[in-house]
């Protein structure tokens, strides 16, 4: 089934379900998507765009790109399902197994891996979006940067639990490092944004 084109009810029914997919992963990119959206929705209310016209262009891509990382996300747990499955009686079925299942869990980690990079480019739009965009709509840049971050760090969980169960340490050395290294990143603009928020923008005598 492809998750991105069904409706929000039924993708949340089935997320609250029994069923394997979609997970985390797939409630990950769909967060990402709707930052996304957000960020569109500042930069189609300001009227001089300047910058935010070029952050648009790039907006359009990322929102498909969060789109089909939902359905990655959900074909490749599934792949890792269906290696779990496979007979296991003989040695041989034994080894061949074990290889399936590496291979599957290998090629799971590429949509968080893929997500987090992903993430990463909507907070720097974000960032972008917040400054230049429409000084009224602050609080949709603001919550999207935050639902970013969310999708970041909901990424690196999933990446994390799926090297945890892979043999090839240097595989898993690689990817946790370059995992570790975005997450950190994203905290950085995450927190850039929210002072200057702080300090730039949110003007009220109760703070």
């Amino acid at each position: 089934m492809k998750w991105s084109s069904e409706a929000l009810e039924k993708f949340n029914d089935t997320l609250g379900s029994e069923s394997p997919t979609p997970g985390g992963g797939a409630a990950a990119a769909a967060a990402a998507s709707i930052s996304v959206a957000l960020l569109e929705m500042v930069a189609a209310l300001t009227d001089n765009k300047g910058e935010v016209e070029e952050v648009c262009r790039k907006l359009a891509e990322h929102l498909q790109q969060s789109y089909r990382l939902i359905d990655e996300d959900c074909r490749g747990f599934e792949r890792v399902m269906e290696a779990y499955r496979l007979p296991a009686g003989s040695q041989e079925e034994k080894q061949e197994r074990q290889a399936r299942v590496e291979e599957a869990l290998k090629a799971a980690s590429r949509p968080p891996e893929k997500l987090m990079s992903l993430a990463l480019e909507i907070l720097e739009a974000a960032s972008v979006v917040a400054r230049k965009g429409n000084r009224n709509a602050w609080t949709e840049a603001g919550i999207a940067a935050q639902l970013a971050f969310s999708a970041l760090q909901a990424s690196y969980y999933n990446v994390m639990i799926n090297i945890c169960s892979i043999d090839d340490e240097g595989f898993n050395r690689e990817i946790a490092l370059e995992s570790r290294e975005k997450l950190e990143r994203g905290k950085e603009l995450k927190a850039r944004l929210e002072n200057y928020l702080d300090e730039e923008i949110i003007e009220c005598p109760y703070l």
